[in-house]
């Protein structure tokens, strides 16, 4: 082989290496292959209140209420894989915001995005404000598909700030669930609302209309405890993160494993593919290495005579 061929194939060969090893690392993939997923009997309803009073800094030290209720709710999804989730937030109307549906990144989503009212858009809190919103849902859900369980999880801190209630009880939800549970924010002795939107200090507190002051927003326990005694699940005040799988261990869902088609898709990996070819170029490079270290040693032994 004359030396300028020699040379070309090491270039190529050498090259060859060094693109091959870049898509090893790409783990490139061709088609799609569904994956199995694991589905939950269970749908989850939840009930969020957005009044401004969910902006009270009394969670866990100086914290907004709203902040507990976001964690809480992400990691309601996280110990629930495969349910099915719905969300109704209420404040001056109640609406549903989120219908049923398995994507947890949707619900995730809706929970980041939740929006409180400003300040004086509502017209005052009414814990049972949501009351007919949540029959209406449940009431739809259980005529899809009944063959599913239906658990209710209400978020508030059941303060009641106007005297025209709803009139509603969620004794009316309890025959509709089979479970769930009741997460309280915030405490009696209550704290300070901030006005911006971003819950930031710069434009300070709400002030009440009436003396001018920064309003306090106390939390309702005991308006809490009666909801979960007329739904008949536990009542949870939260304080902090954590022991949320307790709550969902409450629910007592089931697990089934989807079939094939449930899942996302997934690509065909071929990296194993692309590893052989990477491997048979190296053996190949180290092949003319070694060879190339014979003949120069033979060139050099003693004795061996070089030229005419």
């Amino acid at each position: 082989m004359s030396p300028s061929r020699a040379t070309t194939l090491l270039v190529v060969r050498r090259v060859a290496i060094a693109v091959t090893f870049v898509l090893v690392l790409l783990r490139p993939g061709v088609g799609t292959a569904d994956v199995p997923t694991q589905l939950s009997d269970v749908d989850v309803l939840v009930v969020v209140d957005r009044t401004r009073s969910m902006a009270a800094l009394d969670y866990a030290g100086r914290k907004p209420r709203i902040e507990g209720v976001r964690d809480d709710l992400d990691a309601l999804a996280e110990e629930l894989p495969g349910a099915r989730f719905a969300m109704i937030g209420f404040g001056a109307e109640s609406r549903l915001t989120l219908p049923f549906t398995t994507d947890v990144s949707a619900f995730q989503s809706a929970v980041e995005t939740l929006d409180l009212e400003r300040p004086r858009e509502g017209d005052g809190s009414s814990a049972t404000r949501p009351v007919a919103e949540v029959v209406d849902v449940l009431e739809r859900a259980a005529e899809r598909r009944p063959d599913r369980r239906r658990v209710v999880v209400y978020v508030g801190d059941g303060e009641d700030t106007t005297s025209a209630g709803s009139g509603d009880s969620f004794d009316q939800v309890a025959d509709l669930v089979v479970g769930g549970a009741v997460l309280g924010y915030g405490t009696t002795d209550g704290a300070e609302m901030p006005a911006a939107d971003d819950l930031g200090l710069d434009s300070g507190y709400v002030e009440d209309p009436e003396t001018g002051e920064p309003a306090i927003s106390r939390a309702d326990l005991d308006n809490l405890q009666e909801i979960a005694d007329e739904l008949d699940v536990d009542f949870s005040h939260r304080t902090g993160t954590g022991h949320m799988d307790r709550i969902v261990d409450s629910f007592e869902a089931s697990y089934v494993d989807g079939e094939r088609g449930d899942g996302p898709p997934a690509a065909h990996d071929l990296t194993w593919l692309l590893g052989l070819l990477l491997l048979g170029l190296v053996l190949v490079e180290l092949r003319s290495g070694w060879r190339a270290v014979w003949r120069s040693q033979d060139a050099l032994a003693p004795g061996k005579q070089v030229g005419p």
